[in-house]
């Protein structure tokens, strides 16, 4: 008996897979999410979202927790016995996702933190990247500066009286920071337009310079009544480490790994300034390194330079596959974008044409006087830590092995202990294997210590204010002592604390990640394998950024154990 033939449609139709339960609720939480956030959406280069604005109004985001809290009861009914390593890492990464984002409404941020407002007004993605006609670009920033009146109007509305100082303060001095660059650096940056488009432009950007004063001078009539209410409590604490970090622990033994880390950061610290000169104490041989500046015009060349030289290392000692050749620019950061002195801005990984990353080095502005100027200026040890951090081997590296994958899922959720670990991790990796930018291996090791000082004293501190009534004054002390930071730096990182807990996941995820090599080298030689460093990384790599408690179950599998 012949059977009939099916039509070419019936047959594509019968042809195409259909998607499993979890494939079919990870597509549609993935685009309910970045439908209630669209300015993440179009950073990811899904332009759709361009020009879009989160709803912010109480009923939104009481509709946006009952999602979440939806779709997390769906993705835990899956059985994971069923998936394939790919299925279980989205689910993981997604499980994770949605627990960060639930922690987050479970602490009323939105009531609570005026910082929770600051990324969605962020205009830079539109006028950093030729990504589409100036015109459309224009026209996009046109949408936000219109709506961004009314965004604040609902900020203020949100936010309680009572809200702790650090954080007003903090945020007022970001939203009085994006005035200028909103009233005047964005049309600088958008040339060339239609004139009828360039008058609405200018109106538009006006009136939202307006807004920001506005909710900036809100912010200030919340002072008399600022609280020191920032601890999350210990249980609190504890459980966001659990839930978004996959690190169940006591404190008491956080508290200890972290000391522990400290004090061997101290002595090998010590032990670099011993090396390059042993008749002085620790403190003078790092002020010397410290001094040991670039000129403020070679700041990009020198970081440009060590930028070349930590990729040729990388390579050259095999520690980690670089699976691209495409290499990020080093640029001066333009005026509307100085918030840090070296920092990634990478391109999308949805974008349908190849953007530019930049590797932004801001010098100091030109209105300080010279003397500050000079301050701000990083040392050269310092810049190359921070090279190797944002670059070689570290963010850019890992955006690179991201872009490899596959899944939509694991290509965009970046956990915060993984991501900023093994950046973190880079550095030390880099030292261990005696990275010598400018021929200074020893310099090198010391500006590497001092910046995981820096790290060790965060997580001490995260504890600290968060669990041991630690106060912010004696933060900074412990910054000056123990990370020989300035003043200025010192009283930066210590408000940090208040409203960044999980600041403290630099060490933490760079502890895990040594963990995790030391185990599976351990598991490896016992089974007769020779360890392969460079096929560690790639590995690890090859995840994405789930929590690293995931990536170990999937490298050791039964023999995982804690991760710390």
């Amino acid at each position: 008996m012949q059977h009939a033939k099916l039509a070419p449609a019936a047959a594509a139709a019968q042809a195409k897979p259909v998607p499993s339960a979890l494939t079919a609720l990870l597509d549609r939480y993935y685009w309910a999410q970045l439908e209630a956030e669209p300015p993440r959406g179009a950073r990811l280069g899904y332009h759709q979202y361009d020009g879009r604005l989160p709803d912010v109004s109480p009923a939104a985001l009481s509709a946006d927790e009952q999602r979440l809290r939806t779709t997390l009861r769906e993705l835990q009914a899956i059985d994971r016995a069923g998936l394939s390593e790919r299925e279980r890492l989205e689910q993981q990464s997604a499980l994770y996702e949605i627990r960060g984002d639930l922690f987050v409404h479970g602490q009323r941020e939105p009531f609570r933190n005026p910082l929770f407002y600051v990324n969605a007004l962020g205009l830079t993605s539109y006028i950093s990247r030729p990504y589409a006609e100036v015109d459309q670009r224009a026209r996009a920033v046109l949408a936000i500066a219109r709506a961004a009146p009314a965004f604040l109007w609902q900020a203020d509305q949100n936010l309680e009286a009572n809200l702790p100082r650090p954080w007003i303060d903090t945020a007022h001095k970001q939203f009085t920071g994006m005035i200028a660059f909103v009233r005047d650096d964005v049309h600088k940056a958008l040339t060339g337009l239609d004139p009828a488009l360039d008058t609405e432009l200018r109106a538009a950007l006006g009136g939202m310079a307006v807004a920001l004063q506005s909710f900036a001078d809100a912010l200030t009539a919340r002072l008399p009544n600022a609280t020191s209410d920032y601890a999350l409590g210990e249980a609190t604490l504890l459980r966001m480490l659990s839930e978004t970090q996959g690190v169940t622990v006591t404190l008491e033994q956080l508290e200890r790994v972290g000391q522990e880390n400290l004090a061997r950061n101290t002595a090998a610290l010590e032990a670099a300034a011993r090396a390059i000169d042993p008749s002085r104490d620790t403190r003078s041989v790092v002020a010397e390194v410290i001094a040991d500046k670039p000129a403020i015009a070679d700041m990009v060349a020198t970081a440009s330079a060590q930028a070349v030289e930590a990729r040729a290392f990388v390579l050259e000692r095999g520690l980690v596959t670089i699976p691209d050749s495409h290499l990020p620019e080093v640029r001066e950061t333009p005026p509307y974008m100085r918030f840090n002195i070296g920092f990634l801005d990478g391109s999308g990984p949805f974008e349908k044409k190849r953007m530019p990353s930049f590797y932004y080095i801001s010098p100091p502005e030109t209105s300080w006087p010279e003397a500050q100027q000079r301050e701000y200026v990083p040392d050269r040890s310092s810049l190359a830590s921070i090279t190797v951090h944002e670059l070689w081997p570290g963010h850019y590296l890992h955006a690179l092995h991201m872009k490899k994958q596959r899944s939509r899922v694991l290509r965009t959720f970046r956990n915060y202990a993984t991501s900023e670990g093994w950046a973190h991790y880079a550095e030390e990796l880099m030292a261990e294997h005696g990275f010598a930018p400018s021929q200074q291996a020893a310099r090198f090791r010391v500006g590497q210590l001092v910046m995981a000082l820096v790290r060790d004293v965060r997580f001490v501190s995260a504890i600290g204010l968060h669990a041991r009534g630690m106060t912010v004054a004696q933060s900074v002390a412990l910054f000056r002592e123990r990370a020989m930071q300035d003043l200025g730096n010192a009283e930066q990182q210590a408000a940090r604390g208040t409203f960044d807990p999980m600041y403290g996941s630099y060490t933490l995820g760079k502890l895990m990640i040594l963990k995790l090599r030391a185990d599976y080298r351990a598991r490896e030689e016992a089974a007769g394998r020779p360890f392969a460093l460079r096929e560690f990384h790639d590995r690890f790599l090859s995840y994405g950024a789930p929590p690293i408690p995931v990536i170990r179950q999937e490298m050791l599998g039964s023999e995982a154990g804690p991760p710390l």
